[in-house]
């Protein structure tokens, strides 16, 4: 009010979808008049995170009614959003990818080993949500646990080591690489949002090949999975 400067610090915690879905409009993921609203724009432009802000629905729903809007349309948020599907996409065009199992808990039961160390994360969550990084088996299990909360579709996915990076692609040409460091674990929900928790390098100290790699690489992804105006890829570079 007044003079006051609206501020707002994201929480540490991915938020409660669930709970946040007890508020929607009878039911409804889109809210009352929202798509009236979206009608009278020239264009929409797309800013939502997770869910079906990213995953093809709000996109399908556009697209349904004849709405332009920015970014993908709804079949390569599909096709980047569920991350067994992506990882298929890339193995079939020699993109490497690290190597993984799904588990769908609807009809399988927790496994109770896998090749450690490994990643575990739910298979079409975004932002780093429910994920894990496993060295043991006793790790293993709660981290398919936590991952439980999200969906029953599960990644369990090779560990990779090394430098990690972000290439964003526009209009099908890639920008310079950035590196991301955090000062802490690894690049995970709180130190992505955390004010000062991550160091981002841009342009990435790689050699002119390493660069050239990477932004290659990530302009194949954006043809393969589809993707729209523009896009962003990470990567880990291994030492070797």
């Amino acid at each position: 009010t007044g003079d006051q400067e609206y501020s707002y610090q994201i929480p540490e915690t991915a938020p409660d979808l669930d709970e946040l879905k007890k508020h929607a409009y009878n039911g409804s993921l889109v809210g009352e008049n929202v798509l009236e609203l979206c009608r009278t724009a020239d264009i929409v432009f797309m800013a939502l995170h997770g869910a079906m802000g990213e995953n093809g629905q709000m996109q399908a729903i556009l697209e349904a009614e004849n709405i332009r809007f920015t970014g993908s349309t709804h079949v390569g948020c599909v096709l980047a959003m569920d991350k067994d599907i992506t990882k298929k996409l890339l193995r079939a065009d020699g993109i490497p990818t690290a190597d993984w199992i799904t588990v769908d808990l609807k009809q399988d039961d927790l496994p109770s080993t896998a090749d450690l160390p490994c990643v575990v994360k739910p298979c079409s969550c975004g932002s780093s949500v429910g994920i894990s990084i496993v060295h043991t088996e006793e790790e293993l299990r709660t981290a398919l646990e936590e991952a439980k909360k999200y969906e029953d579709l599960i990644l369990i996915e090779k560990k990779i080591s090394g430098r990690e990076f972000s290439v964003g692609v526009l209009d099908g040409k890639a920008l310079p690489p950035i590196e991301i460091v955090p000062k802490t674990g690894f690049y995970d929900y709180k130190n992505k949002y955390q004010a000062g928790a991550t160091e981002e390098i841009c342009p990435a100290l790689l050699t002119d090949e390493e660069t050239h790699t990477v932004q290659r690489l990530a302009e194949r992804v954006a043809r393969v999975l589809r993707l729209g105006t523009y896009c962003r890829m990470d990567f880990i570079v291994e030492p070797d």
